[in-house]
């Protein structure tokens, strides 16, 4: 049995409202319910992302999936940018894939470098000791690197499929085609 949280008075199992003084009953179930989600939607954050789909012309969507699909799809980004300008599904897509393409060159160069300055400082010693267990690193590092890009464009290319306009994880919120072209 259940008190009123207005009055204090008692409520029987099953009451929507207090008799005594009309005050509406909380469900206890539903709110551990709610108070459940809210945790479940806290630990998957990072996936959660924004649904901006209502913003956008189902007819554009439709028009431009295979512009949103190359965005994703390494150098192909250039595609959508420069032949659907005016498509703004084709445009929130360019601007996703860029963010992917352009983090994935920076790593690449990042590895090279690195890899160059390891060999340099640590000379023969590249197959045993501090050199070995630095590449070794290094090359663990560059694969994990490799396989969240993929994951990322792969998320990106499945939105477009499901004609979604999500950001993607982390990266998404960064607007690099907007900030040179307008």
């Amino acid at each position: 049995m259940a008190f009123c949280k207005n009055c204090g008075n008692k409520i029987p199992d099953g009451a929507t409202f207090c008799s005594n003084c009309g005050t509406p009953v909380e469900d206890v179930n539903a709110q551990a319910h709610t108070q459940q989600y809210q945790n479940g939607t806290q630990q998957n954050g990072i996936f959660d992302t924004d649904d901006t789909t209502a913003e956008f012309d189902p007819m554009d969507i439709k028009e431009n999936k295979i512009m949103g699909v190359l965005a994703y799809i390494g150098v192909l980004v250039l595609i959508p940018i420069f032949a659907a300008k005016d498509s703004k599904f084709a445009r929130f897509h360019a601007t996703q894939g860029l963010n992917v393409a352009i983090l994935s060159v920076a790593q690449v160069i990042i590895y090279w470098i690195l890899s160059f300055l390891i060999g340099v400082i640590f000379g023969g010693s590249l197959l045993f000791g501090i050199g070995g267990a630095l590449i070794a690193i290094l090359n663990l590092v560059n694969a994990l690197l490799n396989i969240a890009f993929a994951v990322l464009a792969v998320l990106g290319i499945v939105n477009v499929v499901q004609g979604k306009c999500k950001k993607l994880p982390i990266i998404g919120k960064f607007d690099i085609l907007g900030k040179f072209m307008k």
